[in-house]
């Protein structure tokens, strides 16, 4: 049962809603617990939009490094800026 007051949408379309805020609640979960995007530092959209796009490329940036030298840590592990030191 979905509890909502915009009574204008059908049960439907409030469980579409629901199902797609899912969806992103998931997305932001991946980004913390890999990209290590803590807060952000802008609020606008262009401000997030862009913190996300370059976390996501420092990731597979890295994630092209491991497979090229065949490394065995985890990506989490060399993404930790304690593993450059």
């Amino acid at each position: 049962m979905f509890l909502t007051n915009q009574r204008m949408l059908s049960a439907s379309t409030v469980c579409d809603l629901y199902k797609s805020r899912w969806y992103v609640e998931l997305f932001f979960k991946w980004i913390k617990q890999h990209l290590r995007i803590k807060r952000f530092y802008g609020t606008s959209e262009n401000a997030v939009k862009t913190q996300i796009w370059i976390a996501v490329s420092v990731y597979v940036l890295v994630a092209i490094v491991k497979k090229r030298l065949n490394l065995d840590a985890p990506l989490y592990t060399l993404l930790c800026s304690r593993s450059f030191r």
